[in-house]
């Protein structure tokens, strides 16, 4: 069950402090100054303690609240289940929506990119803005690009960001007129090295080297892309080296946070 946002007043009939429920003209009111909520599987590895990971609190420059998702996957994994079934712990992800939102933040984001396809459900499980994934931002971006350009998008698996009927794209709204492709790590040359992002043989140095190549590779094969979009949170610390690489524009889920912080501060 989600805690009911309380407010801590003093009540001077009774001389005594006293705690009732918020209203909702009141909730907009109290925050601790965490703007943005991140959702975030609560299974630790090596990669995310450095600066660059989306996860890694010290990357921003501002407070943000992290809520972990302690069991986010469906009993039969993401790519399992019956037809209609989006391979989450859809109960699990509402529940800690609503409580990053009972707890003050201004606006949510995921902490995985393949949470895009249930963003319509967490999105209508709250009153406050919710991002689930960058995709989302793929038709903004294809939208400023040069006519005849393409959207490159990196993951970890082509088929993951696909499957089901291609939901995930739906949920996002992308669509057959924004053209894209699609470089999965799982599915590259590079695979070994990028596994061992969840690795005790886990080297920043190799798994970046790993992400460039398949970046390069998609360019190298693809130079019509004009932009690249980063879906999966892991590979976040390791912008900078694609666009260094690639010379294209990349939009990561650090930029993500970053943007959606910027909409809601003032708020």
């Amino acid at each position: 069950m989600v805690r009911k946002r309380t407010l801590l007043e003093w009540d001077a009939d009774r001389n005594d402090a006293i705690v009732r429920e918020m209203t909702d003209d009141e909730k907009s009111s109290y925050y601790f100054g965490e703007t943005v909520g991140i959702l975030l599987f609560g299974q630790w590895y090596q990669n995310i303690p450095q600066i660059g990971h989306q996860a890694f609190a010290p990357t921003y420059d501002f407070p943000v609240r992290l809520k972990f998702v302690d069991q986010p996957f469906g009993p039969d994994g993401l790519q399992g289940g019956e037809p209609g079934w989006r391979g989450w712990n859809l109960p699990e992800w509402v529940r800690c929506t609503r409580e990053l939102e009972a707890e003050g933040v201004r606006a949510i984001v995921g902490g995985c990119g393949v949470t895009g396809n249930i963003q319509s459900f967490l999105s209508d499980a709250v009153e406050i803005p919710v991002y689930t994934s960058t995709m989302l931002f793929v038709p903004r971006i294809y939208r400023d690009l040069e006519p005849g350009k393409k959207i490159g998008i990196l993951t970890v698996s082509s088929e993951l960001l696909t499957g089901r009927d291609n939901i995930l794209f739906k949920e996002c709204g992308i669509d057959e007129s924004i053209p894209t492709v699609i470089a999965g790590l799982n599915e590259s040359e590079n695979a070994a090295a990028w596994l061992t992002t969840v690795s005790p043989d886990f080297d920043a140095a190799r798994v970046q080297q790993a992400v460039v190549n398949t970046a390069s590779k998609l360019i190298d094969d693809n130079p019509d892309i004009g932009a690249i979009v980063i879906e999966c949170t892991d590979m976040t610390p390791y912008s900078a080296a694609i666009r260094e690489a690639t010379k294209r524009p990349v939009f990561d889920a650090v930029d993500m946070v970053k943007w959606v912080h910027n909409q809601v501060k003032d708020i």
